[in-house]
């Protein structure tokens, strides 16, 4: 059984990652994509914090206070999970919202990865991917999901094409 202090911990370690990552990059950087209708590292990023507040939205009480966090919630799922288009405008593709996007589900997720009530963890959720899970198993998979997408991140930045700094 996977203690939550470790999960906590691990959610961590991938999100200093995470930032190593995209550490230095620039607003072309950000928006680069490798083809034509691929995922720009702006968009993992948002996709990362959307699946985060998913999470603080359905164990915590979390609920998005104006546009742009209910665009970085549907970031979970939009243009990652199903056909609609990306939620956001390309206009807060940038550096500094992206950060805030971040910096968001970091405040919200936190608390639950780190004390989660038993009810948090015992509760009925369907899953961004659509599957009824628990939180506890909830938490499990948001632990380690920014680590899938910066192994992503990683690769495009040393594609031979990728802009230069």
């Amino acid at each position: 059984m996977t203690n939550m202090s470790e999960l906590a911990a691990i959610w961590q370690f991938t999100r200093t990652r995470l930032v190593q990552a995209i550490e230095g990059l620039n607003e072309a950087q950000l928006n680069w994509r490798l083809f034509e209708g691929a995922h720009s590292i702006a968009e993992y990023l948002y996709h990362v914090a959307g699946a985060e507040l998913y999470w603080a939205h359905h164990l915590g009480d979390w609920r998005p206070a104006n546009e742009f966090e209910a665009g970085v919630l549907a970031c979970a799922t939009d243009s990652f999970l199903n056909a609609k288009p990306f939620p956001l405008p390309q206009s807060v593709c940038t550096l500094y919202d992206v950060e805030r996007a971040l910096n968001l589900s970091r405040m919200h997720l936190s608390p639950i990865l780190e004390s989660p009530m038993p009810e948090q963890l015992a509760k009925p959720v369907r899953s961004p991917i659509g599957d009824p899970i628990t939180g506890r198993e909830g938490l499990i998979r948001v632990a380690q999901h920014a680590a899938y997408h910066t192994g992503q991140i990683w690769l495009m930045r040393m594609h031979p094409a990728f802009p230069k700094g």
